[in-house]
């Protein structure tokens, strides 16, 4: 990193940290890449940092550090350093590429009705000299160091002399601008809804979700290894839609049927791209080439056809088809098999995009010690977890026998309850009770509610379902319905997240199991609790 870089690092960290200071509904997003085709060729582009409110409008901010100097309309760095263009003119830039983006996903009568500015800060001086010549219609629109410690109310009078009569954003119009600059923003989608009044709070993309999305930019292979919660799905979403967008033909698996219907609906509608989860790839594909595709009856044959057949014929299938794909997004790695790989690898174009997200601890259908990534990389290692509440995540650590996330994005939240019982008849009655206080006494919804098991409910062995009779079921663990509680397995559910997650029917032979324990606990982002036999071994 250069020394201007590393200044303009410094002076970009001094601005977000003023901005974390904004209150809601404030909102901000930083280091934005911009890539626009003009008459010209390929444009690229970068904006420090972009300031929004729904009600007064958005700001495109260039960010300067240290001194400068205007001579003759030029400006220049403090060390003598001619600048190829001035700060306003760099914001003013990135403010039409921006607007430019908006016309394609909004239309340009809309887009032109919009509250969008550009200024410039200088968050290491405190300007006293006149204004850079006719660049800046007021000195509202250039801050300063002065306006670190509290930037609201410049900020505001910004967008007021700006917009005297602003238009308000719609929520359509704020999903949009939320699409474009995601994740290299702030603010990213709600954590969740409110179960009381101390847990609330937005999933953010960290520093280190932003430094791994860059390099996923820059390398067409990489290795991305995760706790629970830490955004894994969140980046292979975002990369998938992000080479799409570039007329790429991309490929988005997972282990998970229903992660995979999950996915493709957050991608619906996005052109060139398919969503399945592998044994449905190879379904697919496998049909289209005539091949057909039979599931064995008796048990062993099946666990064989899914766990090695599959994988030939995927081959077999793709040889047929020659169906190839510029990127290939595969989450929930850990469970895929290296005969997997070697089909998947043949799905690839010519010098195709390869990116792999993973973590070991979830691997809840093949055995960490067996599993090998499809090429070797040392992986990109996310440490921040932005699902649970500190409680949540630290007790699905202890679960899991793995070490607890270096950084939780809510720190505080009820602690999770653990109930044991003698028997299943035992744990009915518990379910019950702990069901009715949820919905009734806590006033929760009950589509916010998930059950997960180790097995059906429907299993005979369950009996501990008895205690499900006062509510109304929802199989479809991806679709929350109005007045329904979700229920599935906990295999099911990975990948997948609920506001409050009661994790049943935990027996011996799941407490031996911390992969399991570790993954139906970590599904839940504000409330947790466990109903487990005494032979469990929880305490």
């Amino acid at each position: 990193m250069s020394v201007i870089e590393a200044a303009g690092h410094r002076a970009e960290t001094r601005v977000l940290t003023a901005l974390t200071r904004l209150p809601a509904p404030w909102q901000h997003f930083y280091t934005v890449e911009w890539r626009t085709l003009t008459r010209h060729g390929e444009s690229i582009g970068e904006a420090d940092v972009i300031v929004f409110h729904p009600q007064l409008g958005l700001i495109v901010f260039e960010v300067k550090a240290g001194a400068v100097e205007v001579r003759g309309g030029q400006w220049f760095y403090a060390s003598g350093l001619e600048m190829k263009q001035s700060p306003f003119s760099q914001a003013r830039r990135n403010r039409y590429a921006l607007i430019e983006k908006l016309h394609k996903r909004l239309g340009r009568d809309t887009v032109d009705g919009l509250s969008i500015t550009h200024a410039a800060w200088f968050p290491e001086v405190n300007w006293s000299g006149p204004l850079p010549g006719c660049e800046t219609p007021s000195r509202s629109f250039l801050l300063d160091r002065s306006d670190l410690a509290d930037p609201a109310p410049a900020l505001t009078k910004l967008l007021r002399e700006a917009f005297p009569d602003p238009k308000p954003w719609t929520r359509p119009q704020q999903q949009v601008l939320r699409d474009l600059l995601a994740p290299d923003c702030h603010l990213l989608v709600p954590l969740g809804s409110r179960v009381d009044d101390t847990v609330s709070a937005l999933q953010r993309a960290t520093d280190e979700q932003i430094r791994v999305l860059r390099l996923l930019r820059s390398q067409s292979r990489l290795l991305v290894e995760g706790g629970a919660g830490s955004g894994k799905t969140m980046l292979a979403v975002t990369l998938a839609r992000e080479h799409a967008a570039q007329g790429k033909s991309v490929l988005l698996t997972c282990f998970n049927r229903a992660l995979a219907s999950h996915l493709s609906a957050q991608l619906d509608g996005v052109p060139g791209l398919t969503v399945c989860n592998f044994h449905e790839l190879v379904r697919l594909l496998a049909e289209q080439s005539g091949l057909g595709f039979r599931v064995p009856a008796d048990d062993a044959a099946r666990r064989q056809f899914f766990n090695e057949d599959c994988a030939e014929l995927l081959l077999n299938a793709a040889e047929h088809l020659g169906t190839r794909f510029d990127t290939l997004i595969v989450d929930e790695a850990a469970d895929f098999s290296p005969t997997w790989w070697v089909a998947l690898e043949t799905l690839g174009a010519p010098g195709f995009a390869w990116y792999c997200f993973f973590d070991r601890r979830q691997s809840v259908f093949r055995a960490q010690a067996q599993w090998e990534p499809p090429f070797a990389a040392a992986p990109l290692v996310l440490e921040a977890n932005l699902r649970n509440a500190r409680p949540i995540g630290e007790r699905a650590a202890l679960l899991g026998q793995c070490t607890v996330p270096t950084e939780f994005r809510v720190e505080h939240g009820p602690a999770p309850q653990t109930q044991l019982s003698g028997d299943f008849a035992e744990m009915a009655v518990q379910l019950r009770q702990v069901l009715h206080t949820l919905l009734k006494r806590d006033g929760l919804r009950p589509e916010q509610v998930v059950i997960l098991a180790p097995y059906r409910h429907t299993n005979p062995s369950s009996g501990w379902a008895a205690g499900l009779d006062e509510v109304t079921l929802n199989l479809d663990v991806v679709n929350a319905v109005p007045g329904q509680v979700r229920i599935g397995t906990i295999q099911g559910f990975k990948g997948l997240e609920a506001d409050v997650v009661i994790v049943a029917g935990l027996d011996r032979k799941a407490g031996q199991h911390p992969e399991w324990l570790y993954v139906g606990a970590s599904r839940a982002r504000a409330a947790l609790v466990l109903l487990a036999l005494d032979s469990a071994g929880l305490s």
